[in-house]
């Protein structure tokens, strides 16, 4: 064990299992730890460890084949039943938190039949989805749209006399485009389509089209499919490209639920059309808390690092702990607020899906528009969040920060694409901000308003508490958040009817003049939702003292430091006046120092084990010198003393140039 590290232990003011309950509950938190422990101990899933050091051919290879020894074991265990996501654990860490090409099966394919599909189509194609005999995908994004639903072109048009729907990609703009595991792994999609019958259009729609044959795997005829090659990072995963050709599939495979279509034509729609939105929805909040979990990763590595590190001797000759550096507290304490906020935020919106998806199995649909909008904002706020906070803790580890052995790029490479899929987050803050408009309209006609856009009704004045404050505590930052938020959504409203009455402008006009403010709105109403939750986690009555005194610290710095680094709409709205910026300036410095006697316990917390990690520089031991020795050696570079290219290339060159002196 590193010394430095061993001294920040031993130094904490809590036990970190504290707050890993909280975070977790406690058997879930045990639970996580035995699937961890149970995939850390196979000898087979050793071979993830260096995924990041192999060709893509090679890393998707063994992905799948992970992933298929997984399954098996994952049913020994009997995970794959499991409902309290013993299974999410155990595959998180089996494949070192790669992105498995089964990914899609799981979180959309089986999900969406789930949500969409008819007692009959779930009896029919759950049992051999379970069973992989079909392997699924969710095909909606197109290379010419993403996120505009309704401008998506691929079809489905209803052959009454034969009694199929013929999927055809009509131009090349409407080739799907992007799902995962589309390029080789599944042999099935849910494929979101635009249903026509008798000439008429009646919106997108989802389709189960089978893909490839069930035995040999090869495309079915009409079906052109393969990788949309490299990317960025996901090198697990083979994203796909899809193109159909009048291809036929039977009447049964249109998911029915909410929309049918009779034998002879005849169309019928139980529910309002959001409702086929679930899916995305449910994946909107699954990033939030991908985004948490990535964020925690990044910051565990970090601050490890950070208290091991030491740098620049002072003028008694020692090198302090670069973790004692103020200016390194100010990059990795922020991440760690950040990632305890989205954590519970995400916890939080799961529990809010999880009954709206009830209310609406039991036929209503009053809290879809509610959902949409908390989803919206927090996808867009979590992701980015993450991914800024992420490149930082990055550079906070200096040199080596850039090499694979801190872990660091692979977490960054897995978080980013959340900013763009599922909808891109400044498309979320626009739906999120146009949602919150349709709020205030209902709120000033004196409608009832869900919980969280309640307060779009209240006043909009400073009260005095909070213009006289010297000190702030709990309630007067979230009332500080509650009311910049309200302000910008009501300003934003406010310029826009002017501009429709007074300057002749349209609707669409006058949403473009004020985009950007409609996304500052959105952006601050996200805030002020972790902000709200983050306090609120604190008021529960389970928590132990000192882990509730810690984390009330690590909460305080999450709500100072971001009216800090948003003050000028705090300022713009008087929330605040310049006075308090000064008070708060000074109070963040204050929990700098508060923050840095518990920093590597609040990283521990989070439990994550080495492996999972995957980081030279993140180990529990602090032992961060020795294994970036051992994975410098490791590089298939050093197979060769001398590597082929010097007799091949270098040698002859030289020998050239010498012949011409």
């Amino acid at each position: 064990m590193n010394p430095d590290i061993k001294k920040e232990r031993e130094q904490r003011t809590f036990d970190p299992k504290n707050i890993t309950c909280q975070l977790f509950g406690k058997d879930v938190m045990n639970l996580r730890q035995i699937a961890y422990e149970k995939a850390n101990a196979d000898p087979e899933f050793k071979v993830a460890e260096k995924f990041s050091t192999m060709p893509r051919d090679e890393v998707y290879d063994q992905s799948v084949k992970l992933y298929t020894i997984l399954a098996q074991k994952a049913k020994e265990y009997g995970y794959d039943k499991s409902e309290n996501n013993a299974m999410t654990f155990f595959t998180q860490a089996a494949l070192v938190s790669t992105t498995s090409p089964f990914n899609l099966h799981h979180s959309m394919f089986i999900p969406t039949i789930l949500s969409q599909g008819t007692d009959e189509q779930i009896a029919e194609f759950l049992p051999q989805a379970q069973a992989y005999e079909i392997i699924g995908t969710y095909a909606q994004t197109e290379l010419g749209h993403g996120t505009f639903l309704r401008g998506l072109e691929t079809t489905a048009t209803y052959d009454r006399a034969k009694e199929q729907f013929i999927i055809h990609t009509p131009s090349i703009t409407s080739i799907k485009y992007w799902p995962g595991g589309l390029g080789k792994t599944s042999n099935y999609a849910v494929v979101m389509a635009q249903l026509i019958i008798n000439g008429k259009k009646y919106g997108m729609h989802a389709f189960l089209c089978q893909l490839r044959d069930l035995s040999d795997h090869k495309p079915m005829p009409g079906v052109e499919l393969g990788d949309i090659n490299r990317k960025f990072g996901y090198d697990s995963s083979d994203n796909g490209f899809l193109r159909f050709s009048n291809y036929r599939i039977p009447r049964k495979n249109m998911l029915m639920k909410y929309a049918k279509v009779s034998a002879d034509g005849e169309y019928h729609r139980d529910k309002i059309p959001q409702i086929a939105y679930l899916s995305m929805v449910l994946l909107r909040m699954l990033i939030v808390l991908g985004s948490g979990d990535d964020l925690a990763q990044a910051a565990t590595i970090a601050t490890r690092y950070s208290a091991v590190r030491r740098q620049t001797a002072n003028s008694q000759g020692v090198e302090p702990q670069v973790l004692d550096y103020q200016t390194q507290q100010m990059k990795v304490f922020p991440a760690i607020s950040s990632a305890y906020a989205i954590f519970f935020t995400g916890f939080t919106l799961r529990n809010i899906y999880q009954e709206i998806l009830s209310s609406v199995e039991a036929g209503d649909t009053s809290r879809l528009a509610e959902i949409h909008c908390l989803t919206s904002s927090l996808k867009a706020y979590a992701s980015d969040v993450a991914c800024a906070n992420i490149e930082v803790c990055r550079r906070s580890c200096g040199g080596h920060g850039y090499s694979h052995a801190s872990g660091i790029p692979k977490i960054y490479l897995r978080c980013v694409p959340g900013c763009t899929y599922e909808g891109d987050n400044t498309v979320m803050y626009l739906q999120c901000a146009r949602s919150l408009l349709k709020f205030l309209m209902k709120g000033q006609a004196g409608e009832k308003l869900p919980v969280m856009m309640r307060f779009l009704s209240d006043p909009l004045d400073v009260p005095p508490m909070l213009k006289s404050a010297q000190t702030f505590n709990f309630d007067l930052y979230t009332l500080a958040f509650k009311l910049n938020s309200l302000l910008l959504i009501t300003d934003v409203a406010g310029r826009m009817q002017e501009c429709i009455f007074s300057e002749s402008m349209n609707e669409e006009q006058a949403w473009n003049m004020h985009s950007q403010g409609l996304v500052d709105a959105a952006k601050a109403y996200a805030m002020f939702l972790t902000s709200t939750i983050f306090v609120d986690i604190l008021k529960r009555s389970d928590w132990e003292a000192k882990a509730k005194a810690a984390m009330a610290q690590v909460c305080e710095f999450y709500l100072v430091n971001n009216v800090l680094e948003n003050s000028g709409s705090f300022l713009k709205n008087n929330v605040i006046s310049s006075q308090q910026v000064d008070i708060l300036i000074a109070r963040r410095m204050e929990l700098l120092k508060e923050l840095r006697l518990n920093a590597v316990t609040l990283v521990d917390a989070f439990d994550y084990p080495d492996r999972l990690l995957n980081s030279c520089l993140g180990r529990y031991d602090g032992n961060v010198y020795e294994a970036l020795y051992e994975y410098a050696k490791d590089s298939t570079l050093n197979q060769h003393q001398v590597h082929p290219s010097f007799h091949k290339y270098i040698k002859p060159m030289r020998e050239a140039l010498k012949a011409k002196l």
